[in-house]
């Protein structure tokens, strides 16, 4: 059945559907995640980082609504003519134009004024926070603009043929001899078996073949799609190429490293007394830093101390989550005690499951992606013998691989975001991420998000070449001028997959207890 306007009503509940889920899913992300500073406020903050994990994800989960759209009609009738379809080129454009505008407008706004000087009135706050975003919007808007000048074309390499003309009604007198043909200037007009020019293995190549490049303007929302995928490849080549087995090896060994029994209550009494002088250390050297602030100021000194001061306490709030799971307190301990186990055993089960996608994705770039004619389809076969089967299992199928990316990515940048300069001030934790955290971690999430849609564009190449975002990302990215060398000889690709072997090294060598051991160190190292 179609509406009105000749669209699918399965497609567009199953859109409405999903969306909403995944709303619920992001607003519960920020209620289990945020600090207790912030309940209650910081409205604007919070709306932004939910439209902005909603749009990061759900561009992913739209390359299979693409997929399914493309399947609404057969192959045989163009898309543009099947009243079933979705407008996914403009649902495509939408939704890279608004993670562009989050990305580098909204949240570096929210982050301006969330982070301002909170005795700055609300307007001052505003107006400095307008300020940096402008000044950013201008330097963007140039480099983009000169960038898209300059080139913003597409270099298609051509062959082309050169073939002599043969009225139709004459195909027959055509000898059935192999390695004849027509060359160019013969056969039309007065055409004979005479002019049948003799070539011992003539093809259409071998007849007369010219090497040509066809350059034509691309359009400017395709270059700007192209532009983020560049941006979010650095970032996901760093952080999937290492999350993508390191994610599933420390989910396994979260569940290895488990609490296995409820601990005593002299010892839990024993552990808080530890716990509550190191916080009375914490206090201790935050107002040593005040006074060092009025007397000196906010030198290179003391910047060095107030970040070791919050990575400090940012274990200190972790190692009391984690004597709260091995001792459990109130009328409902038990039932506590028994939804950590059962969290535990969930984390070990994704892990398997994890490290299994994990190899499956190996195998595929090595099949599939690396040669530069593929070995075997590999996934793609496997998703359209699942389509065979029942229509979405292939679609879901596909889905789950293109969303696993995403979250090894995430994982990633967790795991490895104490070791960065910039992202060790703005960790993800438990009940006590504040919101710059939040924001900062939400753009790079969303910068990520369009590199995981043009990596699965190119890994199933076979199963969705006739999707809107693969003649995007396929037909057109791939061929940019200035950039088409960089996919052409896969250099994303082959950092990806060093990042990932000095990843699964690391994790071997060291272990993931190990690298958490590392981290508690370096954060009492002031």
């Amino acid at each position: 059945m179609a509406l009105p306007d000749g669209y699918n009503w399965f497609l567009i509940i199953l859109t409405i559907a999903l969306s909403l889920v995944l709303v619920a899913a992001n607003v519960y992300i920020l209620i289990h995640y945020q600090h207790p500073d912030d309940v209650n406020q910081a409205w604007f903050p919070k709306i932004v980082v939910v439209m902005s994990l909603w749009l990061a994800m759900a561009m992913v989960l739209l390359f299979p609504l693409d997929v399914a759209n493309r399947a609404a009609c057969n192959f045989s009738i163009v898309e543009s003519s099947c009243k079933y379809a979705l407008p996914m080129q403009k649902m495509w454009q939408a939704a890279f134009i608004s993670n562009l505008v989050l990305t580098f407008f909204f949240i570096p706004f929210t982050m301006f004024y969330y982070e301002g000087d909170s005795d700055y009135s609300c307007g001052l706050r505003i107006k400095n926070a307008l300020l940096w975003t402008l000044a950013m919007a201008v330097v963007l808007g140039l480099a983009i603009g000169v960038a898209y000048g300059l080139a913003g074309y597409v270099e298609y390499p051509t062959q082309e043929l050169l073939s002599g003309m043969l009225p139709l009604d004459q195909l027959p007198q055509l000898p059935n001899t192999t390695g004849r043909c027509i060359l160019p200037g013969q056969g039309f007009p007065g055409f004979s078996a005479a002019n049948i020019a003799r070539k011992d293995g003539c093809t259409a190549f071998n007849s007369a073949f010219y090497g040509a490049t066809w350059t034509m303007r691309v359009s400017f929302p395709v270059y700007i799609m192209a532009i983020q995928s560049v941006i979010g490849w650095i970032l996901f080549l760093v952080f999937a190429g290492w999350g993508i087995f390191a994610a599933p090896i420390d989910w396994i060994f979260q569940y290895i490293r488990r609490p296995k029994a409820v601990i005593t209550k002299s010892e839990y009494i024993e552990r808080a007394r530890g716990l509550a002088m190191r916080a009375k250390d914490i206090k201790v050297t935050a107002e040593m830093l005040k006074r060092q602030e009025r007397e000196v100021g906010r030198n290179r000194h003391w910047r060095s101390n107030f970040k070791q001061l919050q990575r400090q306490l940012i274990q200190l709030e972790e190692d009391e989550v984690v004597l709260d799971s091995v001792f459990p307190q109130g009328q409902d301990g038990e039932v506590r005690w028994v939804m950590y186990q059962l969290g535990y055993i969930g984390t070990g089960l994704m892990g398997l499951i994890g490290l299994c996608v994990s190899g499956c994705w190996l195998a595929h770039i090595i099949v599939y992606m690396l040669p530069p004619i593929p070995i075997h389809p590999l996934l793609n076969e496997v998703f359209i013998k699942l389509d065979g089967v029942f229509p979405l299992f292939g679609v879901a199928a596909f889905a789950a691989f293109c969303g696993y990316l995403l979250i090894v990515a995430i994982k990633g940048n967790f795991l490895l975001g104490l070791n960065f300069l910039v992202i060790s001030l703005y960790p993800i934790r438990v009940g006590a991420t504040l919101m710059s955290s939040f924001l900062v971690n939400t753009a790079l999430i969303l910068a990520m998000s369009s590199a995981v849609i043009q990596f699965c564009a190119s890994a199933f190449a076979s199963y969705a070449n006739s999707t809107q975002i693969f003649d995007v990302f396929g037909n057109q990215v791939m061929y940019l001028k200035g950039l088409r060398y960089i996919y052409q000889f896969n250099i994303f690709l082959y950092m990806f997959m060093g990042i990932m072997g000095i990843s699964i090294i690391v994790m071997v060598i060291k272990g993931p207890g190990k690298w958490k051991r590392a981290q508690r160190e370096d954060a009492y190292k002031f």
